[in-house]
Formats: C-alpha cells, structure tokens, sequence
C-alpha cells in the first residue's frame, strides 16, 4: 500500500471517529434531558468502539511514520490526526461520563432541561463546525469554531448562576454543574482540534488557550 493510499485510509478512520464521538456526545445529552437509562447504557457501552478505532490511529500513524516517511501535508496531517483522535477520545469519555450519571444518579433532571438544553445546543453547534473544519480541511471555519467556543464558557457562567440563585426551595443537584463541565470541557477539546487543523493545513501553530 502506497503513502497516498494510507493516508486517505488515515483521514477515513479520523472521519468515523469524529463522526461516532458526536453521535456519543448526542445521545448522551438526550438520555440526559430525558433522563433514559436504556439510552445512557448504550452510550457507556459504545465508548470501547471510539477507543479502539483511537488505538487504530495511532498504530496507522506509527506505522506510517517508522515505514513511509512522509513529508509535508502528510507529516503534519499524521502528526496532527495522533492529537485530534486524543481529543476526540476525550470527548467520548466526557459523553460516557454523561451516560453513567444518567444510569447511576438518583435526580431527575427534566426540570432543569432548559439549561441542559442551551448548553448542549451550544456545543453541539460547534462541533458540527469544527467537523466540517476537520473534514473540509478549512481554516476559516476551524478560526470561527474556536471562537465560537467562549459562548460555551459563558453559558456555562450564566446557567449555573441563575440555578445557583434560585430559592432554598427549589433542589438543586450539585451533580448538575458537573454535567454541564462536561459539555463545557468537551468545548474544549473541540478548540484543541481547531488548533490542529490549522496545523495540518498550513504549518502554523496556534494556541486558543
């Protein structure tokens, strides 16, 4: 198999990755809203497959490197895709973890399913951008998604306060705010990924903090 043929294989199996870890970080957030155990389980269940096809990358990546001595694009693009399929696997744990409070967790949080749904809205916005950065290889937009990003840190702020300030009447599980770290610190990882598309277009490196 030429260099040409293994990279394309690389960037396929970085494409599914990317894909099955935004269907995770989906259906977590709806077993979340919905509070729907069956569904959180699956999730849970479905995060050994984001993690092999991980392990997959990584040994393409090492193999390709030892073997074929790439230059250029496709030095950066493997360099690169190692680090974005870190990432993606974070983001994966940070939906299994989702899962495991939904299957775990005594609270019910369909009262507080407005917050949940602004910051996963918010998120998932993103990270259809950031994909599209990823697979369209644009730097305009993988510039826009991590901008975008300081939305999700702000509406993490705001929803947590405005639950914090409501009456010492009202139940507040503190577990809510943890969940909805989660989103925020998959935000994260999705400005990480911006920051290697850049890299494997055009060399620069750039850090969104």
């Amino acid at each position: 198999m030429g260099i040409q043929d293994i990279m394309i294989e690389f960037e396929n199996e970085l494409t599914n990755m990317a894909t099955k870890v935004r269907y995770a970080m989906s259906e977590a957030i709806t077993a979340l809203q919905s509070n729907d155990k069956v569904l959180a389980l699956k999730v849970v269940e479905r995060d050994e497959i984001i993690n092999n096809i991980d392990h997959t990358i990584n040994n393409s990546a090492i193999s390709a490197l030892s073997l074929q001595q790439p230059v250029a694009r496709d030095l950066r693009l493997l360099i690169g895709g190692i680090k974005i399929a870190t990432d993606l696997e974070r983001i994966g744990d940070y939906a299994k973890n989702i899962g495991r409070f939904v299957i775990k967790g005594d609270e019910d949080m369909r009262s507080f399913q407005e917050g949940i749904f602004e910051m996963a809205s918010i998120f998932m916005t993103n990270f259809d951008l950031v994909l599209e950065a990823l697979e369209e290889k644009d730097v305009k937009k993988a510039y826009e998604a991590a901008q975008q990003d300081d939305l999700l840190d702000q509406g993490f702020k705001t929803i947590v306060d405005r639950y914090a300030d409501m009456s010492e009447t009202h139940i507040f599980p503190l577990q809510l705010a943890e969940i909805l770290r989660n989103i925020e610190r998959a935000g994260d990882h999705s400005k990480n990924i911006c920051e290697q598309v850049i890299y494997i277009v055009n060399g620069q490196r750039v850090d969104f903090g």
